[in-house]
């Protein structure tokens, strides 16, 4: 991924977390709320799983 627009300290900061996430901050981010849950479930077609993983739809 190009970075050349950062400056050093934010590329010696890319990736990497601010702080240790707790696990409640872990789990709020990496798991499906019900909506979600449900769209996903909606999408479960070979066609269009890939494509579907890159972002949920509003």
């Amino acid at each position: 991924m190009p970075v050349d627009f950062l400056s050093d300290d934010q590329v010696s900061r890319f990736g990497r977390f601010a702080a240790v996430p707790s696990p409640g901050d872990l789990e709020q981010f990496f798991r499906l709320d019900e909506r979600a849950l449900a769209l996903a479930c909606a999408k479960r077609a070979p066609a269009n799983r890939l494509e579907w993983a890159r972002g949920v739809p509003d």
